[in-house]
């Protein structure tokens, strides 16, 4: 009998993935977010709920097994996490507690957990002031991070470089609605992220990545990502250690994750880390370097349908990705070379019309991605900004 769960949140690739188990999927989904064409494809039921009310996500997942029970709820969204781990715990179902969720969903309640167990030091406080973000840059006389306590794709994350920033941050936090926020001090250095995998609370860091940052305003938000990382080995064990023992410390037991490192003079410093793969199409560029499939994985070993082996063989290829900019405006028109070398797949979103916004975080990278494998990810890299290269998007102002 083919098991049936509901994933709360997914992209096509990963409704595929799970129906490919031979699962019946049911998704619970924020409306005008899914793309109808997938649902209809790899789905036996959608219910359109809006993913940022957790209690809304929660009660739609209580009414879908009210209706005909699943075996595990499943979120591959940064929104549903806590909710899917709530429906897990009330059903009995297993899988991650609420309390480990919570942990890596909450910034400030993470940092929390390092700074008891003595891991990776980092300064911060929760501020929710002007007065209180302006009294943590004075004390820490250097450059502060600030950032939401629950949400991703650089979103709303600002760095304040002295006391005289602070109201012009300050005025950009409260102009979005927020007033509470994480204050950290700045990490410098080379930032890389690290894709794992548990199980029984065995972890196992499959790849490392490189994280190639914007410039300028976008300087926090990624332009692309190469596999593996080119790190050396000690550092790249210390990032294999560093990772296990962040996820003992939250209680993680099973399922993909994705954590943030920042490499610096001091050491190796956690950003933060999620109960979830990474995003950017960052388990594609895994499975094109190590033939490791996290997508399938995260649904295929909880319910038993395959077997995770914890020895990840060696990289077989260096894979990439980059992201496709342009300036902010209206695309007039769009220009792309005629074909692409073996191993390079060009994807461009942006058609004439399609309006370019600026970039603020993950989701205004609107225009496509290039994607690339190499005999490395040197090569990989190489092939992914030559062709990049080759395509022009023009826009004209809005307005």
């Amino acid at each position: 009998m083919a098991p049936r769960i509901a994933l709360l949140g997914g992209r096509p690739s990963v409704l595929k993935s799970a129906s490919d188990l031979g699962c019946e999927v049911v998704l619970i989904q924020t409306p005008g977010v899914y793309d109808p064409e997938a649902a209809a494809a790899y789905c036996v039921q959608v219910v359109d709920t809006p993913l940022v009310d957790q209690e809304a996500a929660v009660a739609a997942g209580r009414k879908v097994f009210a209706e005909q029970p699943v075996v595990r709820f499943f979120s591959p969204a940064e929104l549903g996490l806590v909710a899917a781990a709530r429906l897990n715990e009330e059903f009995g179902l297993g899988g991650n507690s609420v309390e480990t969720v919570r942990l890596l969903k909450d910034k400030a309640a993470m940092r929390g957990r390092l700074a008891e167990v003595g891991l990776s030091p980092v300064r911060f406080r929760v501020v929710e002031s002007e007065a209180e973000l302006l009294e943590f840059v004075t004390e820490l006389d250097g450059p502060v991070m600030i950032k939401p306590l629950d949400y991703g794709g650089s979103r709303d994350v600002h760095r304040v470089d002295g006391p005289d920033r602070v109201p012009e941050i300050w005025r950009k936090v409260e102009a979005v609605g927020r007033g509470r926020m994480l204050a950290e001090e700045f990490l410098s250095g080379h930032e890389v992220s690290v894709e794992g995998f548990s199980l029984d609370g065995v972890h196992t860091v499959v790849a490392v990545t490189d994280k190639l940052l914007g410039e300028g305003g976008s300087g926090f938000i990624e332009a692309g990502h190469s596999v593996p990382a080119r790190v050396d080995e000690a550092t790249r064990q210390g990032i294999v250690d560093l990772t296990g023992r962040l996820l003992d410390a939250v209680g993680l037991i099973e399922g993909p994750s994705h954590t943030e490192i920042m490499i610096t003079e001091a050491g190796l410093r956690i950003i933060e880390s999620h109960n979830r793969a990474g995003g950017d199409n960052i388990p594609e560029l895994v499975r094109l370097a190590y033939g490791v499939d996290l997508v399938r994985a995260a649904v295929a070993v909880p319910l038993g349908l395959e077997e995770w082996d914890p020895e990840v063989p060696e990289a077989t290829a260096g894979s990439a990705i980059r992201f496709l900019l342009a300036e902010p405006g209206t695309v007039t028109d769009v220009e792309v070379p005629s074909e692409v070398e073996e191993g390079v797949t060009l994807a461009v979103q942006a058609v004439p019309g399609t309006v370019v916004p600026p970039l603020t975080w993950s989701v205004d990278r609107v225009c496509g991605h290039v994607i690339a494998v190499g005999a490395d990810a040197a090569e990989a890299v190489a092939r992914c900004e030559k062709t990049v290269a080759a395509v022009e998007i023009r826009t004209r102002p809005v307005g």
